[in-house]
């Protein structure tokens, strides 16, 4: 028996106007085990199956709103070449920090490059 598709690195973008429906798209996402990497971006892996369902997931809870989503397949070779700048004053760790009563974190600003490890 097969082990199914293989997972791939996805980045998934989207703008929505209307904010009950970006929330509701944003928890879609973390269901699916996607990362925020921003307000309106994620980043995770799935399989063609899982990003097939979440697609589909996502279309129904558009239905008639309008609204952009993108699905991102990255491939390992260009994950490897990414480049990441974070520096924040708030960001969606924070937010959620706050929301939650916790102690936020920290500003911070990272640099990594091809072959870097965070």
């Amino acid at each position: 028996m097969g082990k199914g598709a293989p997972e791939v690195s996805v980045v998934l973008i989207y703008d929505i106007e209307e904010d009950r429906l970006r929330t509701r798209v944003a928890g879609v996402c973390m269901d699916y085990g996607l990362e925020r990497i921003q307000f309106s971006a994620f980043f995770g892996r799935l399989n063609r199956n899982r990003r097939q369902e979440l697609a589909l997931r996502l279309r129904s809870e558009l239905g008639e709103e309008s609204g952009r989503v993108r699905i991102i397949p990255i491939c390992e070779q260009d994950l490897k070449e990414m480049w990441v700048l974070d520096q924040y004053r708030r960001d969606a760790d924070e937010l959620n920090a706050e929301a939650e009563g916790r102690e936020a974190p920290r500003p911070k600003l990272k640099v990594l490059g091809a072959g870097d490890e965070e």
